[in-house]
């Protein structure tokens, strides 16, 4: 197989041909471009919806093609629950990524999880590489992609490397005054936790995760004694009300 780079010069020529771009496909070419224009020529919605998957395969991080592919997989399954689900995530994310209290603003992002942990030497480069390869491979709607969860799935990190990885994160979005997006990183700037309780707690989740015991951190934070229910209650509410409040609710 070949990666195209974006923009494909090959595509940009021949955007409105399918013959001509199926051609490019057929010769090896990984190309993103070229699915993306694909599906704007294809009338059939089946077509349209595998051309999209294999452009969502080929963009993991692009919500826009995500959403695009979800959309089409809808058209033709209007009853897939697992898409139905998957876009609601996305729109969620996308919405809290938008709330800013009043000490955020925007700047630049932190570092990928990946990148933190190659930094501290949980995993190699090499490592890192060949996860990444395999994220993009997986199937766009049901796989859990993130790559902390690859990494643990393979046995390549442990969950207490995971979690310090997510903490060093959380410090780097913090110091770049990045609005927190989840309730641990909201406790943490409120006072609620130290990082150092957050770590701990985030890694007993994962390390519940790995035997099926499904918890939410507010309830292993309690089970810690950490906080306790009431706080996490409070805290939830007053999270709510910042993301509420910018719709003028």
């Amino acid at each position: 197989m070949k990666q195209c780079t974006h923009p494909c010069s090959v595509v940009a020529h021949n955007h409105t041909s399918i013959e001509r771009l199926r051609a490019h496909l057929i010769e090896g070419h990984q190309c993103l471009d070229a699915w993306l224009a694909l599906s704007d020529l294809v009338n059939d919605p089946r077509q349209r919806r595998d051309c999209l998957e294999r452009a969502a395969v080929l963009a993991p991080e692009n919500e826009q093609i995500q959403m695009a592919y979800l959309q089409a997989q809808l058209v033709v399954e209007p009853g897939d629950v697992a898409a139905q689900r998957r876009m609601a995530e996305i729109r969620t994310m996308q919405l809290i990524a938008d709330v800013k209290t009043l000490h955020f603003h925007e700047r630049p992002k932190a570092r990928l999880i990946g990148d933190i942990l190659v930094e501290i030497g949980a995993i190699s480069s090499q490592e890192l590489q060949e996860v990444l390869r395999y994220q993009k491979s997986g199937s766009v709607i049901s796989a859990d992609r993130r790559v902390g969860q690859i990494l643990l799935q393979r046995g390549l990190i442990t969950p207490s490397k995971l979690a310090k990885a997510l903490i060093m994160q959380q410090q780097e979005r913090s110091q770049l005054r990045i609005a927190p997006q989840v309730l641990g990183e909201y406790l943490v700037e409120q006072n609620y936790i130290t990082p150092e309780q957050l770590e701990l707690a985030l890694a007993e989740q994962l390390r519940l995760d790995q035997r099926g015991q499904r918890l939410s951190l507010g309830q292993i934070l309690v089970r810690l004694t950490m906080v306790t229910q009431k706080q996490i209650e409070e805290a939830v509410d007053d999270q709510q009300r910042a993301f509420w409040s910018k719709f003028g609710y």
